[in-house]
């Protein structure tokens, strides 16, 4: 303005002269140059007041200082006093001073100037030393700002005043100034609501921090109450403490964080006084939970040194995952998440503006009767304490219990920086049990407890060595030591497991896999005869059913809910004797399937299965299956049984089982060692070596039905049926078989019993394990002690077909006729023709009788009276037979030639001349030797010799001798008339 002052100043001097005379008529210049001063289109006239008209003036005027200050400014206007007493009018269209042009049209009290930064249009009133200004529109034209009002100026006491209003981009407010000497005071508010009071950053700017809050957090429909304050015009600096403001917010949204959501509130009053800026919600929402209470300030607003923001959070809320993504904001990790129950929550976050001071954190949480999840673990808290100190989070006074299974106080500390957490758990009880049946129980204990959360989740429980892990989707437990917890496990001390880890994980309540590392068991399995006592295996729960298999597949355990759990052996030996737990207790309620495995109920009883289905329950095993190897003396169709289905029970030391062909029925009395069996189409299988044996513990009562008895692996008892009772010092023997009758008995006194009665050859051939006999009957009737027995053997029209001794002396004897005198082997050969006597086949006995005793420990027979009749041949005399040795010594008087004598006893005087006193043809034979190759020793050839002169004694005897044969002949015949 000074510039534009002084350029018409010297442009009137210098025309003043030649246009003086001019004025009243009025002066026009086209157009005038001079130096750096430059004109056109000019016109000047002096009515009373000049009137000044030009279209351009143009000047390069340089001015060596220029004063900006309100002081220089009032003195501007000072000359703007002096113009409008000078002249009446002036318009320029373009006044263009160096860079820069203004258009001035000054019309008495109208005042117009124009420029590219500025469009002002006032009525103008100068009053002495005051000047006055009714602003049509003062327009900033790059900020698009038009105020309007009026404008005093005391240019004595140097005093300025604006009271108007502003219109700035659709914001309408008032706005009042007042300029003295040394201060400014400004008013100014809003007419109308506002989205946003970013636009004020390009003129009032801050440290970031405040700006964030000032312009960018908070969003809604805001208006301005209220700001006024003072400003120093020396410096030109706010006087802050003079400073005060109020806005208020609509439906307003605020941004506690960049990280967090907005908070919505429906409104948010906002103050500044003493450099606090303070935000007041009403009704604060963060996403769904209610902070009501909470509220922002900032102290030290525009001090970069002081200024921090306090975010003040209250909620009574549930500590859900709302409250936790603004902790989250901080970097504040809380491990805990509330589901339900009451919580009253204070939180304050003091935040300074410069990056090098610390935050601070202060909060308070008191849950009632909440329920927390610490990641995938879910517990009740009836009380907590929990607060937060910057980086450290205490949890006091926190009675927790996880649904019915523990309780207990927690204390707690956590660094929230480390991300690591200490402190202890007083456990009033846990108690972890399956259908009512306890697994864990510990009561009154303390445990420290050490929490890292600086990746996954992971808690320790030094006390019970143990680990908790929280990964992404699922709870990992680790016990690193089963000892640790066997003094509190049922379940550990039932199955012995006091070594060893355990880990498993938890993905929910329907999926859980879990490893265990078993040392030091004492379960009731055997593998490959070694007792197991170290297992790795893993398992699974999925919905209600548990898989537990070990690594090589050779156990696995199904668990389903309402239903028996099945344990699957596979070549693993199941032990149910002494020292495996279950002696005297009650089983468990289990099925258990064998496949190619042993039962063993002791060390002697023990059964090997190709395929076993067990059902235990209580004191009672139900078993079905097919053993293998069986340990049972029984046969079928000449073969061992050693595979057998069977199907039974195992109940108080009793074992009853039936085969699945119905063909054995058997009970065992394990403690008595006593098996009730009974057999029908099977046979017995006997060792006679048994009886002496001294471990033999087991007795055996036996009922067959068309069964036999096999002794010695070599004899056969035939039988319809029988009964046996095998002892120890007991053997009883009561068989039957069509028309046989048996019986044998050792006592406990080792008295021996035998009677056989109508023996046949289909019974006494395989009983004595040769075709010995054919037709006719036997019997036998013997007693005896301990190793002795004697008795008598009586033979009724029996053959004997295969005994080589008697079949080679037989021969030997009729052959013998022809070496004596061919004469008589005449009727010999005649009598084996026509009586069918003698053969290679065999020699029948009509009747006989034995005399024999026997030593089971010498193995020596002694048959010292043998007596037979039969046809061709008798024999009387003696045997004994050495088993040990095969020796064989025998004498024997054999009667031979017996057609012969016959004929020849039926004519007086001849048959004693022939036969002699006896009536007979007889000689003696020893045998010696042994059984396989026996020597025979006769009379034959010395009976021969003597045979004529024994003949030609016998007819010179006397008379008296003849008499006596003849009556005896007589005799003879008519008993044998009356006979016939």
């Amino acid at each position: 303005m000074l510039k534009i002052v002084k350029a018409i100043s010297l442009f009137f001097v210098l025309f003043f002269i030649i246009s003086g005379i001019s004025l009243f008529y009025g002066i026009k210049i086209d157009s005038f140059s001079f130096s750096n001063f430059t004109i056109s289109k000019f016109y000047l006239k002096l009515d009373k007041k000049l009137i000044l008209k030009t279209e351009k003036i143009v000047t390069n005027f340089k001015s060596s200082s220029e004063d900006n200050s309100l002081k220089g400014l009032y003195q501007k206007l000072s000359n703007l006093n002096i113009l409008l007493k000078l002249f009446k009018e002036i318009d320029i269209k373009e006044l263009k001073v160096n860079d820069s042009s203004i258009s001035i049209h000054l019309d008495n009290s109208f005042l117009y100037l124009d420029n590219k930064f500025i469009n002002i249009a006032s009525d103008l009133k100068v009053e002495d030393h005051l000047i006055k200004m009714d602003i049509y529109s003062i327009y900033l034209k790059k900020e698009d700002l038009a105020f309007f009002g009026n404008i005093k100026v005391d240019l004595n006491e140097k005093i300025a005043s604006f009271l108007g209003k502003y219109d700035y981009r659709d914001i309408k407010g008032e706005i009042n100034a007042k300029f003295s000497k040394k201060y400014l005071d400004f008013y100014i508010d809003t007419a109308n609501s506002i989205k946003s009071i970013g636009f004020l950053k390009e003129y009032f700017r801050l440290d970031s921090v405040a700006e964030e809050w000032m312009y960018d957090n908070v969003e809604g429909d805001i208006k301005l109450n209220y700001l006024y304050g003072k400003v120093d015009l020396k410096n030109y600096e706010p006087i802050i403490n003079s400073i005060k403001g109020q806005a208020v917010i609509k439906n307003a949204k605020i941004r506690f964080n960049k990280a967090a959501k907005t908070v919505d509130t429906p409104t948010l009053t906002i103050d500044y006084e003493n450099d606090k800026l303070s935000f007041n919600l009403e009704n604060p929402i963060y996403n769904t939970s209610k902070i009501y209470g909470s509220n922002v300030y900032i102290t030290d607003l525009t001090s970069m040194q002081k200024g921090t923001v306090f975010v003040d959070l209250k909620s009574d809320s549930i500590l859900n995952s709302d409250v936790l993504e603004i902790l989250k904001a901080y970097e504040i990790n809380l491990p805990l998440i509330q589901t339900s129950g009451t919580l009253d929550s204070k939180l304050l976050l003091t935040i300074p503006y410069l990056a090098l001071k610390e935050m601070h954190v202060d909060g308070e949480f008191k849950a009632i009767n909440a329920d927390f999840k610490l990641g995938n673990f879910d517990f009740f808290a009836s009380t907590a304490d929990v607060s937060l100190k910057d980086n450290d989070v205490y949890i006091n006074n926190s009675y927790i219990k996880h649904k019915e299974m523990l309780s207990g106080n927690l204390k707690l500390k956590i660094d929230t920086k480390k991300e690591v957490a200490q402190g202890e758990i007083k456990i009033d009880e846990l108690n972890i049990k399956n259908d009512n049946k306890e697994i864990l129980f510990i009561k009154d204990k303390l445990s420290k407890i050490d929490i890292d959360f600086s990746d996954k989740t992971k808690i320790k429980l030094d006390d019970f060595k143990s680990d908790i892990e929280i990964k992404d989707d699922y709870l990992q437990i680790v016990v690193n030591d089963l000892n640790s917890l066997y003094d509190y496990s049922t379940l550990l001390k039932e199955i012995g497991l006091s070594k060893g880890d355990l880990t498993v994980d938890i993905y929910d309540e329907n999926k859980i896999d879990f490893k265990v590392n078993a040392i030091g068991l004492n379960l009731p399995f055997k593998k490959e005869n070694k007792k197991i006592e170290n297992l790795t295996a893993t398992g699974v729960l999925r919905n209600e059913a548990i898989l537990i298999k070990t690594n090589d597949d050779s156990i696995s355990i199904v668990l389903e809910s309402n239903k028996t759990p099945i344990i699957k052996l596979k070549k693993v030996d199941l032990i149910l004797s002494e020292g495996t737990g279950f002696e005297g207790k009650e089983y468990p309620t289990v099925n258990i399937e064998l496949r190619g495995s042993k039962i063993e109920l002791d060390k002697e009883h023990i059964f090997n299965a190709l395929w076993a289905n067990l059902y235990l329950n209580k004191k009672v095993v139900e078993f079905e299956g097919e053993g293998l190897d069986l340990d049972l003396p029984i046969s079928k169709n000449g073969k061992i049984v050693t595979n057998l289905q069977i199907r039974g029970v195992y109940k108080d030391n009793l074992v009853e089982l039936k085969s699945k062909d119905k063909g054995l029925s058997l009970k065992y009395d394990i403690p008595k060692e006593k098996i009730d069996l009974k057999l029908k189409g099977y046979d017995i299988v006997y060792n006679t070596n048994d009886e002496e044996k001294e471990n033999i513990k087991t007795s055996y009562y036996v009922k067959g039905e068309n069964s036999n008895i096999i002794i010695n692996e070599k004899h056969i008892a035939r039988a319809t049926n029988y009964s046996f009772i095998f002892e120890k010092k007991h053997t009883r023997i009561d068989l039957n078989n069509g028309a046989t009758s048996f019986f044998y008995e050792k006592d406990r006194n080792d008295n021996i019993t035998l009677s056989a009665t109508n023996m046949t050859d289909n019974f006494l051939n395989p009983l004595i394990g040769k075709n010995l006999i054919k037709g006719g009957y036997v019997n036998v009737l013997a007693k005896g002690k301990d190793t002795y027995i004697s008795g008598n053997a009586y033979f009724n029209e029996t053959k004997i077909v295969d005994l080589a001794i008697l079949n080679n002396l037989i021969i030997l004897v009729n052959t013998s006729p022809a070496i004596i005198n061919p004469f008589l082997a005449i009727p010999s050969v005649v009598g084996m023709a026509t009586n069918g006597g003698f053969n290679l086949n065999g020699y029948r006995i009509t009747e006989g009788k034995v005399e024999f005793s026997y030593s089971f420990v010498d193995k020596f027979l002694n048959m010292n009276k043998l007596n037979t009749e039969g046809n061709g041949i008798d024999f009387d005399g003696y045997t004994t037979i050495d088993f040990k040795t095969s020796a064989v010594d025998a004498k024997l008087k054999m009667i031979f030639f017996k057609d012969y004598s016959k004929l020849v006893n039926y004519i007086p005087v001849i048959n004693y001349i022939l036969l002699g006193d006896e009536k007979r043809v007889d000689t003696e034979v020893t045998i010696y030797g042994t059984l396989e190759e026996p020597k025979y020793k006769t009379n034959f050839i010395e009976e021969g010799v003597s045979a004529p002169v024994n003949f030609l004694k016998r007819v010179f005897t006397t008379p008296i001798d003849l008499i006596k044969s003849i009556g005896s002949s007589n005799k003879e015949e008519e008993e044998a008339t009356k006979s016939e």
